[in-house]
């Protein structure tokens, strides 16, 4: 089947970012935003093979009137965003009734089942990426939670680098300290301070030495996220939005059209507060390789929250209760038998 041509489109994180100093700086900004916004548009490629909805939805979904799923995709491809692994995973809701956005994340080397046109394995989740791009990317997450993934948005992890140092720097509460190759050779001390770019992406990415593995990554990358909304959201001049833009524009693909991204306005309080959540699991080894095994019903209580936070569905304990039933079954027969 021949595939349609990828269409151009502004990045939806641009607008979310840009959103408070639109509203800060009024008609004059605005124009001058989206003249940069389609400006940006040249670099990024964002139309899905599925096209403009999930399998899982009925209807396009109308940012207007529905609540929303977007999947944020952190891809370590050096300088391509068409290469690579997710290196970061977050699922974000947008529920239009609370204007709660609810940010969930994957820890990388989850054991999933990998969902490909050519049938379904299981891997790490980082991989499905390599095995076909954001599409099966995104077909892997939906099933995992059983929820429609109506947008994406990736961005290439060195890019992180760039859009720290756009908006000045951004201030975290480290958690842990960073030294070593690993990190570029940066150096950190818990506490709050002021990171630039190169250390804001050596704070995110760093992963072996923290005692929580994946699940301490995940806060780190939520805090940075966080931190550079805060900071991009404050800021009241031309200069940097335009820093911003182009920061922006060379790193991230999207799926979101400028008209969906400027109806994310009522949500630009609520970007400032994220709902934030992991996965969690335990270490598991097959055959000499590492993966990161989610526990079932937390798993369970994760599909709920999100479920909820879009409206959908949901029937709580139902697997694991038939589960439960069959081997208080199978211990009744045994018991009888004996």
């Amino acid at each position: 089947m021949e595939q349609r041509p990828r269409k151009k489109r502004p990045p939806w994180k641009a607008i979310i970012i840009a959103l408070g100093i639109v509203l800060a700086l009024g008609g004059a900004a605005f124009g001058y935003f989206v003249f940069k916004a389609n400006e940006t548009a040249e670099n990024a490629n964002d139309e899905l093979n599925r096209g403009d909805k999930s399998d899982r939805r009925d209807d396009t979904v109308d940012l207007t009137k529905d609540h929303f799923s977007v999947l944020l995709a952190g891809v370590d491809g050096g300088a391509s965003l068409e290469e690579g692994r997710t290196d970061s995973l977050m699922v974000a809701t947008f529920n239009k009734e609370s204007r709660q956005v609810t940010l969930v994340s994957i820890p990388r080397d989850s054991y999933v089942d990998i969902v490909t046109t050519d049938g379904e394995f299981k891997d790490k989740i980082n991989h499905a990426y390599s095995y076909g791009g954001i599409d099966t990317t995104i077909a892997t997450v939906e099933n995992l939670f059983d929820i429609p993934i109506d947008y994406y948005a990736t961005i290439n992890f060195d890019g992180i680098e760039d859009l720290v140092d756009a908006v000045g720097g951004i201030e975290v509460d480290v958690l842990i300290p960073i030294s070593g190759r690993a990190t570029g050779n940066v150096e950190l001390e818990p506490g709050v301070q002021t990171l630039n770019g190169k250390e804001a992406l050596a704070y995110a990415r760093m992963r072996k030495d923290d005692p929580e593995g994946d699940v301490g990554r995940a806060k780190r990358q939520q805090q940075v996220l966080e931190a550079i909304i805060n900071e991009a959201t404050t800021i009241n001049s031309f200069t940097k939005l335009n820093r911003i833009m182009n920061a922006v524009g060379n790193n991230i693909r999207t799926n979101m059209s400028l008209s969906e991204a400027s109806q994310l306005q009522p949500y630009t309080k609520s970007l400032r507060s994220f709902n934030q959540e992991t996965l969690k699991g335990d270490d598991l080894t097959i055959g000499g390789v590492y993966y990161y095994e989610i526990d079932e019903a937390d798993l369970e209580d994760k599909q709920a929250l999100l479920k909820t936070e879009l409206g959908l569905p949901f029937t709580a304990g139902t697997d694991r209760d038939s589960e439960e039933e069959s081997d208080v079954d199978d211990g009744l027969s045994e018991t009888t038998t004996y």
